[in-house]
């Protein structure tokens, strides 16, 4: 079972999957992450793409190990109006930071938006 976090309630995000370095993120296009066309805000797709990224990097840490985005670059390819689909993988994992890229397409497997990150390892002190 993969913790869904209050902000990604709060968003309507759903992580669906995260294991061996990749994840799957879910996101349906209501009213309330609409932009002012009616399209999905930017905002809420550059937080599935830090989602999908974060969720894929986690899976290849040790338990109690958590994340930090350090950098996120979005590239935004067309607008967003149906379920969006967000997947992430990560490109290598290093001893304090991970490279990851995602992708989001809509409900047609049209590209919406798609982003490279890194992120920083945050060790249990346990």
């Amino acid at each position: 079972m993969i913790p869904q976090r209050p902000f990604y309630r709060l968003i309507g995000l759903q992580v669906m999957e995260a294991k061996d370095g990749t994840a799957l993120v879910m996101l349906d296009a209501t009213p309330d992450n609409a932009n002012s066309r009616g399209e999905v805000h930017g905002g809420a797709i550059a937080t599935m793409l830090d989602a999908a990224l974060a969720n894929a990097a986690r899976s290849v840490l040790s338990e109690g190990a958590a994340t930090a985005t350090v950098s996120l670059s979005v590239n935004y390819l067309s607008p967003g109006a149906s379920r969006l689909t967000a997947r992430g993988r990560v490109v290598r994992k290093g001893r304090s930071l991970i490279s990851a890229e995602a992708s989001v397409e809509d409900a047609s497997g049209h590209a919406v938006a798609q982003a490279i990150g890194t992120l920083r390892v945050i060790l249990s002190k346990a």
